[in-house]
């Protein structure tokens, strides 16, 4: 059965119930009159940029935003100045010009930046120019300043904060006019210079003086300290011309006052494995504690005696020190190192040199041209710059002349004959100045082969074998260099 409902309960429902709905074809003329009203207006506007900004707002009051923005375009195709236009449509200025989003600026940026690079040679790294040599220093993080010295993003923070180095020691702002007058930072205490080479005197707070190539340690009075820092970057010149390449790392040398300074640390402390130091002023301190804790290898050390009769050897066993020093981090052992730390029981000296791809001959060898066959550019007007080299030559001649090259490429140095090895060592490095400024042909070849296998990270044993090899078939030749 149908139930209706009466039309007196019809009439005393709220309108909005009892109403009819909208026809949907009202809606759909509703919104076809606006369009076609908007198409009239802008019509009527088109070409002037007042007109169609009336038309703009019409459009926004009648939330007709799509519509608005073919205004905001057609206005801007009349007056392109028009910023507020731009901005409405979303659009970011940047130099002068207008581009749909912050995306295209980038681009845009990116593109500007790339084509002044190529103008000039240069690349862009991290949105700025910068020279192709310098990129791999700034993907480590490293800053550089306006002397051209490279830094670390802390070191950078404390300069431009105020703060300054003394050596390797920060000093506030508030402590920097100490520096001014002269004074040193020791412990808590600013001292003058005298003061201050007493209290650096011991190993314990030597002097610690880095510069870019090498983190000096010394309880030498400052200013022999500065001389050996001199003879250290002397050696690196030097060194760079026999090996082919140099560490990028700073590397540590230790240099100590006197000969029983030298003495009583090598032999109370353990750094040294093999208890060379007996032979020679300087030597190599395999498991020297202090860089080793400061992230850098191990390193040479000496002592620098100005007091000494025999001063003369002072700056040469600097020097052999910091190629010690030069080649350990070319050439390292971290495995036996490891294993030291690790104090692993059965380890032997020769585990730590056998880890090593240059042979004994050839590491002494560059060592101690580095210190004795070099040329003496300091000399006087009238000297002989030789003299280093042809001194060196005598003291051989004068111990027997040149030995068996057999023996001379065994390198085997030995505490029970002292004066042997020590004379062993001066013609390895008579062999390597035969390499280096013997200009014989077959030689040069071959040392320039391993020269180019380091520069370009190669095995290097292959080109080793051929350069001892081409020293031994030119062994006259050699007595001739020598004068022996």
């Amino acid at each position: 059965m149908r139930h209706c409902v009466p039309l007196a309960i019809l009439a005393c429902l709220p309108w909005s119930i009892a109403a009819a709905p909208v026809p949907l074809t009202a809606s759909i003329t509703s919104q076809d009159d606006k369009k076609a009203e908007f198409e009239k207006k802008l019509a009527e506007a088109e070409g002037n940029v007042q007109k169609l900004w009336k038309v703009y707002d019409w459009c926004d009051a009648h939330g007709l935003e799509k519509d608005g923005r073919t205004v905001l375009r057609k206005i801007l195709k009349v007056d392109d100045s028009d910023k507020k236009a731009h901005e409405l449509l979303g659009e970011i200025e940047f130099e002068g010009k207008w581009f749909p989003n912050q995306k295209k600026v980038d681009e845009y940026k990116q593109k500007k930046l790339e084509d002044e690079a190529k103008k000039s040679g240069k690349v862009v790294y991290n949105g700025e120019i910068v020279d192709p040599a310098d990129v791999e220093k700034l993907k480590k993080g490293l800053r550089k300043l306006e002397d051209g010295r490279w830094v670390d993003a802390e070191e950078h923070k404390r300069l431009t904060e105020g703060w300054v180095r003394q050596d390797a020691e920060w000093v506030s702002p508030a402590d920097a006019p100490n520096i001014d007058k002269g004074l040193w930072k020791c412990g808590d205490k600013w001292l003058p210079i005298a003061e201050a080479d007493a209290f650096h005197a011991s190993i314990e707070s030597c002097w610690r003086i880095p510069n870019e190539h090498f983190f000096l340690y010394t309880t030498c009075k400052r200013e022999v300290a500065i001389s050996a820092q001199q003879e250290c970057d002397r050696a690196l010149a030097q060194f760079a011309r026999v090996v082919g390449k140099a560490p990028t790392a700073v590397v540590p040398v230790l240099v100590l006052k006197n000969a029983d300074e030298y003495n009583n640390f090598a032999s109370s402390n353990g750094v040294e494995l093999r208890g060379f130091s007996s032979i020679h002023g300087a030597t190599m301190a395999e498991i020297w504690n202090i860089p080793l804790q400061a992230g850098m290898t191990s390193g040479g050390m000496c002592f620098l005696d100005p007091t000494n009769d025999k001063a003369i050897f002072g700056p040469m066993y600097v020097r052999h020190a910091a190629a010690q020093s030069l080649m350990e981090a070319l050439d390292p052992s971290p495995k036996t190192l490891a294993a030291l730390v690790a104090q692993k029981p059965g380890l032997t000296p020769e585990d730590w040199w056998k880890e090593k791809q240059f042979p004994t001959w050839f590491r002494y060898g560059v060592c101690v041209y580095v210190e004795r066959y070099i040329v003496d550019q300091f000399v006087r007007a009238g000297g002989n710059p030789n003299w280093l080299k042809e001194w060196s030559i005598q003291n051989i001649t004068n111990k027997g002349g040149l030995d068996a090259l057999d023996a001379i490429f065994s390198a085997e140095l030995s505490l029970n004959d002292v004066p042997k090895s020590q004379k062993l060592l001066n013609q390895l490095g008579l062999v390597m100045a035969f390499v280096v400024d013997g200009k014989c042909a077959p030689v040069v070849k071959e040392h320039g082969a391993l020269k180019d296998a380091m520069r370009s990270d190669k095995d290097i044993k292959a080109p080793l074998k051929a350069l001892e090899a081409a020293i031994r078939k030119n062994e006259d030749a050699l007595r001739k260099f020598a004068g022996i």
